[in-house]
């Protein structure tokens, strides 16, 4: 349901609709692995660091990573990073 308000919405994105339904079906064909993603956003903090810049959703994002790489998700596209936001969404 997210997915399709999303696609519907000011926020559209192709993206949505690459990634959104393998979500869905918990399939995740690496196009960029989540370990790439999550270096990147640790190399983004370091240099905001450096410029002494808050960047408080990269750092949220950066963790989700972090907790989806320790479940094992390392080698899977970026997008599984979906998994580790699970566990919360079925509370």
């Amino acid at each position: 349901m997210v997915l399709q308000v999303v696609s519907q919405g000011a926020i559209s994105a192709p993206m949505y609709s690459v990634k959104g339904p393998s979500m869905i079906q918990s399939l995740y064909p690496t196009a960029f692995p989540l370990k790439h993603q999550q270096k990147d956003l640790r190399l983004a903090l370091g240099l905001a660091e450096s410029v002494s810049q808050s960047t408080p959703i990269a750092a949220a994002a950066n963790e989700l990573y972090k907790v989806a790489k320790s479940h094992g998700l390392s080698d899977e596209d970026f997008s599984a990073v979906i998994e580790a936001l699970k566990p919360k969404l079925q509370q």
